[in-house]
């Protein structure tokens, strides 16, 4: 271990010589950026052009979150933001300090190893107004499998039997968290589950009731890319948001492939 972080940092400091940017190890990998602690579970695998990605990762953070997440919803010093789908933190980090020290965010992320890099990077930053649950968002309490892919990013639940690939998880409807949590008025949701929104939504009808903001991401283009039919969930999204109160906005003009499939609601 000791061998492999010499050769990292000497890879950074090479690649980086301006950044303060070191590569530690606590409980998973990690990339320490000024004050900055960002986990990366890869990091044995990265080289001198994902480093320079690492070093610029923090500003990255922001400006994905103001783009993807914040255009209607604007953050308040206190409000409360619900991330089901948190993946490593990226977004939490963000929201963290949007909300500042009266905010609340509640991060649902269930990979195992997503779920350790986010429970690292909440300790390694202090952000001590996020709550973490470790589960999936379902219509109804069951047992599911979640497929680790290549790209993280890109790791997605299912039901079935094991894979050589995959990682048991508790599914479990989000309407039932927040009651166990206590969770109440709720300024903005974000939902990001790679297709497992159409089984997702359905779990959250009272909890949306006490939401202001929305924003969920549907999956048609991996249906499009020829991944399954079932990641095909833009008009069910649609039709099921609509149907509980919320005004609609996408950005169809967006060239990016995934942008246009971000359905964005605000309670009227």
């Amino acid at each position: 271990m000791i061998e492999l972080l010499n050769t990292m940092n000497a890879l950074a400091r090479e690649t980086c010589p301006d950044v303060d940017i070191e590569a530690f190890w606590d409980e998973v990998w990690g990339w320490r950026i000024g004050s900055v602690r960002i986990p990366d579970p890869e990091m044995p695998q990265r080289n001198a052009e994902d480093i320079q990605k690492r070093a610029a990762i923090v500003d990255k953070y922001l400006r994905d979150v103001e783009d993807y997440w914040f255009h209607l919803y604007k953050p308040a010093a206190g409000d409360v933001i619900v991330d089901i789908g948190a993946g490593r933190g990226e977004d939490v980090f963000v929201f963290s300090r949007a909300v500042g020290p009266t905010g609340q965010v509640w991060a649902v992320e269930p990979h195992p190893t997503s779920f350790l890099a986010l429970r690292k990077l909440c300790e390694w930053n202090e952000l001590s107004n996020v709550r973490l649950l470790n589960y999936a968002s379902t219509e109804q309490p069951e047992s599911l499998q979640i497929e680790t892919m290549p790209v993280w990013e890109s790791n997605y639940v299912r039901s079935g039997e094991a894979s050589d690939t995959s990682c048991a998880v508790e599914g479990i409807p989000f309407d039932e968290l927040a009651r166990r949590e206590g969770i109440g008025e709720i300024s903005f949701l974000k939902m990001n589950i790679e297709g497992a929104e159409r089984s997702a939504l359905p779990g959250c009808v009272a909890a949306l009731g006490r939401t202001k903001k929305v924003c969920i991401s549907a999956h048609d283009f991996r249906a499009n890319r020829g991944e399954g039919e079932s990641f095909r969930t833009l008009s069910m999204v649609r039709d099921f948001l609509t149907a509980q109160g919320f005004a609609l906005t996408t950005r169809d003009e967006d060239r990016r492939y995934y942008v246009p499939y971000h359905v964005h609601g605000v309670r009227p």
